[in-house]
């Protein structure tokens, strides 16, 4: 089998037919070169399934699910609050952390926080990859930018441990 694997958010079930949306069966046929009759894995929250290729026409991969490979996970929950940063430090610590375990992602906005906007739907994707590659089932979420003050009231009765790690040059 190939070590191909796939989010697939829709519902998954022994002996059900579907298809890849456009990205994923440009991936599977034209990026990892599959053909009819092979085999890869698509998971969600409910598990990971083995899938089948039936046909890919006009670049669309049809599959069917044969066999469920492993259970849903059961995890603890493990957040990580933090203040976003630039780009490309930002994604490697998406990346890093989701490979840790984290269960949701939350943006803090401080009174010096630089970067201010984050892109969400970027940002899942970098969560759905790193997902896929560490062989994790559950997908962590990410919560919408909010203010220390308001994160803390919200959730005074669910935190365990606040940790601050602060980096001062020193000359």
């Amino acid at each position: 089998m190939n070590n191909i694997r796939l989010f697939f958010s829709e519902t998954l079930s022994t002996n059900m037919s579907g298809k890849l949306d456009k990205s994923q069966s440009h991936y599977v046929n034209k990026v990892m070169r599959v053909k009819e009759n092979e085999v890869f894995s698509l998971f969600n929250s409910s598990g990971e399934w083995e899938a089948k290729i039936l046909s890919i026409s006009r670049g669309i991969v049809q599959f069917n699910i044969i066999q469920q490979l492993r259970q849903k996970e059961t995890t603890k929950e493990l957040w990580l609050a933090f203040s976003p940063i630039k780009s490309n430090y930002f994604n490697f610590m998406i990346q890093k952390a989701t490979e840790l375990g984290v269960t949701k992602f939350l943006p803090i906005v401080f009174d010096r926080t630089i970067v201010r906007k984050i892109n969400k739907e970027r940002l899942e994707k970098v969560i759905i990859e790193a997902t896929e590659q560490s062989n994790r089932i559950n997908v962590p979420s990410i919560e919408d930018s909010q203010n220390l003050k308001n994160f803390l009231l919200k959730n005074k009765n669910k935190i365990d441990l606040i940790a601050h790690l602060s980096w001062q040059r020193l000359y």
